[in-house]
């Protein structure tokens, strides 16, 4: 009889294990028993292969808040394009999206342009392809106003509710409550529109998706305002799909999908797309009668004692994934290239990302649980009228924008705009020049005909100057005709640049023909040039002999007129020529007068020059022939020291 209690006892003991098991991975990740062993495992080794063969290409389409364009940067982002990207660093592969209309991305699927797809798990969609596990559940509900009458679905009778015309497909929305309640339904194109209706009683509330309407309402901060009403009209679980032959592809799927479940990410995610604005309705009255029998049961055979263990190994079970989710949050935050601060509304920082210690040069221990008002560095990220603007702090560019991530805390994104901005001034001054080129190349041949004729008339009357008067005259006529004929050769220059040509050059007898021609301009302003030629190739290289000269000449001209006006015990030009296998590093150094810092973004823009008597086109069209010529040109002064041109020139093979 002992035995047999016994017996009974661990059997109990058994179902009420599995019983407890079977509900918590039932609450937890959504899936039965076996669905869950079967994904639980690691990668097999000719998965990890398979991986690293080449990466996904996932299709998404555009249903916000799961995916969507973000207006800002132009890239891809929503719920399941989170997903995505913790996906790949879970299976340890690169996940590239590609982005479409739904119609177009099956038909993609099914010609293999594609190998993964976001859909929806209905029986349709189950007869072509295998689906997922869901990440996610999306509920078609009911929203009123906070304040509103309405507590159920009978409430509606006669009265008009807004829906999107994309969760109405079908008419799945009115089939729902044709036998309910003579409710009329009208579609509209955005979420904005929905609550427009609503804020001004034109409808009574919305009806579709519980995501979408909580991400706006997050958003907008405006969720207090409003809630749902407790029936679920029905549910959309949000899936991976691959072709029926693909089923091992399905397979990893599955198991990157249950770790994302069992590391919280999933749930976080929605955290950070929804915030507090809960919209699930879970009734776990049920669950909880369930967890009292099973632990009446476990009490009554004597297990009380090890209750208390169970219980605090999933506290710490729970406590370690959390911890790790924090860290895996945190890795992906650090390798951000946009700087992040977390701020709480009195102006602590709570939490900020690697990215700003690089922007600002302040520890993170420094920054975290500090006052923002205290850093200087950090006043132009936190002036609330910098945001959503571009900032010249430094020699940097950063666009920085603000979001409200909670009640009392809010997310300032700090983003390196400086490339961008440099880019798209160069393409903006690029168009610009074409035309002025144009006009350049014309004028100048206008300008050279009747300046010709002044020059051949002068010529004439020179022979018949009868006095001094008439002598100097003819010398400012000739002056004059030589400085426009020199701004003309400019012009002409500026519209034709260089050729292509490249040609086997002998870099020492060049540098000596080039200071024998500015031997007379060095002499006359007391210029000592200091030259030298190194590395370890030889010194006839092939390169465009052209942009190599106008570098030269121009550099030098430009370092001679630095000294003009300045007094210097010795005026020195230090000129080296390094030469590699495949470029040519070429540094013009002088101690004149320098450049103040404002004047050093401008000085290769066209028409600006710092010299009196300057046309503001040598050094703009130095550096477009550098720049067509695969080079590259920079520059360092400080005012009253000296100036510094560092280029390089690719040498061909």
């Amino acid at each position: 009889m002992k035995k047999r209690k016994i017996i009974i006892l661990i059997i109990l003991l058994i179902i009420g294990s599995i019983g407890i098991r079977k509900l918590d991975i039932n609450l937890r990740y959504d899936m039965g028993m076996r669905e869950y062993y079967k994904h639980n495992t690691a990668l097999t080794e000719k998965e990890k292969e398979l991986l690293k063969e080449e990466p996904f290409l996932v299709g998404v389409y555009n249903d916000p808040p799961l995916s969507f364009i973000n207006e800002f940067n132009n890239y891809n982002t929503g719920i399941m394009v989170d997903y995505l990207s913790q996906l790949a660093i879970e299976l340890r592969s690169n996940i590239h999206l590609k982005v479409g209309s739904e119609d177009y991305l099956i038909d993609a699927m099914k010609s293999d342009e594609v190998d993964v797809m976001v859909m929806e798990n209905t029986d349709e969609n189950q007869k072509e392809f295998d689906i997922s596990q869901p990440l996610c559940i999306v509920k078609v509900k009911i929203l009123v106003k906070t304040n509103s009458s309405i507590e159920d679905v009978k409430d509606l009778k006669d009265m008009t509710l807004v829906a999107l015309e994309r969760d109405n497909v079908d008419g799945r929305i009115n089939k729902y409550f044709e036998h309910r309640s003579n409710v009329e339904i009208i579609e509209v194109d955005n979420i904005y529109q929905c609550f427009a209706l609503i804020n001004n009683d034109i409808v009574v509330g919305f009806v579709g998706d519980d995501m979408e309407a909580a991400h706006f309402l997050n958003v907008t901060n405006r969720g207090a305002n409003f809630r749902f009403l407790e029936p679920t009209l029905y549910e959309k679980e949000m899936c991976l799909a691959v072709k029926k032959e693909n089923s091992y592809l399905l397979n990893v799927l599955n198991k990157g999908i249950i770790q994302l479940k069992k590391k919280n990410l999933i749930a976080q995610t929605q955290y950070k797309w929804l915030g507090d604005f809960d919209t699930d309705s879970i009734d776990l009255r049920h669950i909880e009668l369930a967890y009292k029998v099973l632990i009446a049961i476990i009490f009554i055979i004597g297990i009380f004692s090890s209750w208390n263990y169970v219980i605090t190994q999933r506290v710490n079970t729970k406590t370690r994934e959390l911890s790790e989710s924090k860290e895996e949050l945190r890795l992906i935050i650090d390798t951000m290239q946009s700087g992040i601060m977390v701020i709480e509304s009195d102006a602590i920082i709570v939490e900020c990302n690697d990215a700003i210690t690089g922007i600002t040069d302040i520890p993170r221990e420094d920054l975290i649980g500090a006052d923002y008002n205290y850093f200087k560095t950090l006043e132009p990220f936190v002036n609330r009228d910098n945001m959503n603007k571009v900032l010249n702090v430094g020699n940097s560019y950063y666009y920085v924008t603000s979001q409200k991530i909670a009640n009392n805390k809010s997310m300032i994104i700090i983003e390196n705009y400086t490339e961008k901005y440099f880019k798209e001034k160069r393409a903006r001054q690029e168009s610009k020049m074409i035309a002025v080129g144009q006009l350049s190349a014309g004028l100048a041949h206008e300008i050279r005909n009747p300046l010709g004729l002044i020059k051949s008339y002068s010529y004439i009357i020179e022979k018949h100057s009868i006095n001094e008067i008439c002598d100097h005259a003819i010398l400012v006529i000739n002056d004059s005709v030589a400085r426009i004929n020199k701004l003309i050769e400019n012009l002409l220059r500026f519209s034709k640049l260089s050729n292509d040509e490249t040609k086997s050059v002998n870099i020492e007898n060049l540098l000596s023909f080039i200071l024998d021609l500015e031997k007379k301009n060095i002499e006359q302003n007391g210029v000592k040039i200091i030259s030298n030629i190194t590395g370890s190739h030889s010194k006839r290289v092939l390169i465009n002999e052209d942009v190599l000269r106008m570098v030269l000449l121009n550099l030098i001209n430009n370092s001679i007129d630095s000294f003009k006006g300045i007094e210097r015990e010795e005026k020195k030009i230090h000129l080296t020529m390094k030469i590699e296998e495949d470029y040519l590093n070429i540094k013009v150094t002088d101690n004149g007068c320098g450049i103040e810092k404002e004047k050093l973004e401008n000085i290769f823009d066209p028409f600006y020059s710092t010299k009196e008597n300057g046309t503001g086109l040598g050094l703009y069209i130095i550096s477009t022939e550098i720049s067509n010529n695969d080079g590259r040109i920079s520059v360092e002064s400080n005012l009253g020291e000296g100036t510094e041109f560092d280029i390089v020139l690719p040498i061909k093979g």
